[in-house]
């Protein structure tokens, strides 16, 4: 059939344009989803394959970095009751509400006594007791990034309550042995390398430096707080050095550090700080209504079951964050940001937010709820 010179031409199907960016080099690219803030980043991981492959990637990470668009995210893991597997939860935070939004747990994490350690893009799992009793060489990987798990090689020794903390990029751990004179009692993991490697143990043991409760970095040294009465036992990887404090931090007590400056809180709601040179605990000032939420605690005539007392206490940014459970298993978290007031030789807290975050419960029974640990993560 001939088309005469009056008739149009048969209309060819409309293309649809490329996605701008799709046009633009990989490094390009890559510097124009940097830019995004997180929270977008899940929906355009959908887009395609290769970009859910590039938001997954080291360089995203080192790329978001370096053009400071790396953002503040506090992971928290808490467990329900005895032997139960930790969940994990990212804390979410607007103008109008904060909570605690699950992410996937690892169905191989022990279920107590586990060391966590930030560093980089990722919080590393090591160690815990299994099955009850039963000491893990295990280690695992939460890549941040994804929130997904990955192993990571094994400990040469198997450890629970252990100290764990990062100097120069590397993982010091030490303790939580079977055996308190095992020629792994102290072993650094390299993340570039992927290995372990012992290093000298502390000369003259004892069973407290085996028990650790928790770990603090000051100052390029690695810090086990023992858990029965609060000993010190430290190590400098620089030096290649153990050493010890004589005076023991109270066994109440949570830390963090922020800024070389050493935070603790008691069970009771008390907020203190002190120097990494000095021993003299000074009070926190302006948190008196943090503390009013705690003044039951020493009331005899209120069942135990019905009090409140501090369960974890972490940093987050530059800020501190206190962590309790309240009557039916709802979990408190309060923000406070801190002011240093040098020419008074005082610091400051300001409460920037006090809520529940979250609600664990049952209708029948109160559930027994542990904030097994906080952290700050960069992503």
């Amino acid at each position: 059939m001939s088309i005469s010179a009056t008739e149009d031409p048969p209309a060819k199907e409309e293309a649809y344009p490329p996605f701008p960016l799709t046009l633009l080099p990989d490094t390009l690219a890559m510097s124009c989803f940097a830019l995004l803030p997180r929270s977008d980043h899940a929906s355009l991981s959908l887009v395609s394959k290769k970009y859910n492959s590039v938001l997954a990637s080291q360089e995203f990470y080192k790329t978001r970095s370096l053009l400071g668009r790396t953002e503040e995210c506090l992971y928290v893991c808490l467990t329900t009751n005895p032997n139960s597997t930790p969940n994990w939860f990212l804390l979410h935070r607007d103008a109008t509400s904060k909570q605690l939004i699950p992410i996937p747990s690892s169905p191989s994490q022990p279920e107590t006594f586990s060391s966590f350690v930030p560093l980089d893009w990722g919080i590393y799992v090591i160690g815990g007791f299994k099955d009850g009793d039963v000491r893990s060489s295990d280690v695992s990987l939460l890549d941040c990034r994804t929130n997904t798990w990955r192993k990571v090689p094994s400990m040469s020794v198997a450890r629970a309550t252990a100290a764990a903390g990062v100097v120069d990029g590397k993982i010091y751990v030490f303790g939580g042995c079977q055996e308190l004179n095992s020629s792994n009692w102290a072993e650094v993991f390299d993340p570039k390398a992927q290995m372990w490697e012992t290093f000298e143990p502390v000369s003259d043991p004892s069973e407290g430096d085996n028990v650790m409760r928790e770990t603090l970095v000051m100052d390029e040294k690695v810090y086990g707080v023992g858990f029965w009465n609060g000993s010190l036992l430290c190590y400098s990887p620089r030096e290649r050095e153990w050493g010890r404090n004589n005076t023991p931090e109270e066994v109440n007590n949570y830390y963090c550090v922020i800024e070389n400056v050493l935070y603790g809180c008691d069970e009771a709601g008390n907020v203190v700080w002190r120097e990494q040179e000095e021993w003299e605990w000074k009070r926190v000032k302006g948190l008196e209504a943090l503390q009013k939420v705690f003044s039951g605690l020493n009331n005899v005539n209120r069942p135990f079951a019905a009090r409140k007392r501090v369960r974890k206490l972490s940093s987050f940014g530059l800020n501190i964050v206190v962590f309790w459970v309240g009557f039916r298993g709802d979990i408190w978290c309060a923000e406070i940001s801190l002011e240093r007031r040098e020419e008074e030789g005082e610091i400051w807290g300001r409460i920037e937010w006090s809520e529940a975050v979250a609600t664990v419960y049952s209708a029948f029974r109160r559930a027994k709820v542990e904030v097994l640990y906080a952290t700050t993560v960069h992503v």
